[in-house]
């Protein structure tokens, strides 16, 4: 078994520098990427997109948060804690219940279906791997693992610009860097401050749970 770690500064500090190798291994899968796409392949499908963004996510988000928890000395037991399944749900679907109605309420008021209406290979992603992958990483391993050095406001907020940091490659790639950084609603403010509020859940249900739950209803709506 791997040495995991006692100093919790040096735990932070590894922490860190495994987060920018996630960066720049996820900058160079948006360049593989956008090959693809001008090559013409099967990766321009929708499934094709879903199938490499779900294997991209898994190769350089999951496996790196699952080495952290390791090292951290947390078993992945101990991270979901699924025997606080009601603590979870609470502050989980509560919080996640209150920022989906900045959604919802726009949408009623105008008309428009509350829920999807078209289930596609791109909502699975917003809907399932983007909450599951997502807060593995970011309140999971990254979270929970400058918690044991710093106090939960500074992890938290800490943390939340990480998860900023992390849609910076996509934003790039795709020519709406400068709109989503610049923007008051809807950009990289607002990622910041569901950030936040998926990371309190977490430390309110003493479980991952309920980042997932807060995020898929985000997400939702």
């Amino acid at each position: 078994m791997d040495e995991i770690y006692q100093d919790a500064g040096q735990l932070a500090k590894t922490t860190y520098r495994v987060f920018l190798m996630i960066l720049c291994v996820w900058t160079v899968a948006w360049v593989i990427k956008i090959h693809l796409d001008s090559a013409q392949t099967w990766i321009n499908t929708s499934k094709g997109g879903f199938i490499y963004w779900t294997l991209a996510k898994l190769l350089v988000w999951i496996l790196p948060a699952k080495w952290l928890i390791q090292k951290s000395g947390r078993r992945l037991q101990q991270v979901f804690n699924v025997s606080n399944f009601r603590q979870s749900l609470l502050w989980g679907g509560g919080l996640g219940f209150l920022i989906a109605l900045q959604g919802f309420i726009p949408n009623y008021l105008q008309g428009r279906p509350l829920l999807p209406t078209q289930f596609d290979f791109a909502l699975g992603n917003v809907l399932v791997i983007s909450p599951l992958f997502e807060e593995f990483l970011m309140r999971g391993a990254i979270l929970g693992n400058l918690r044991q050095h710093h106090p939960f406001l500074t992890s938290n907020l800490v943390s939340s610009l990480m998860f900023v940091g992390l849609h910076i490659p996509g934003w790039f790639f795709m020519g709406n860097l400068v709109e989503n950084v610049t923007k008051p609603v809807g950009g990289a403010l607002s990622i910041f401050v569901v950030s936040l509020i998926f990371g309190y859940a977490v430390k309110k249900s003493d479980s991952l749970m309920g980042g997932i739950f807060a995020h898929f209803l985000n997400n939702l709506a």
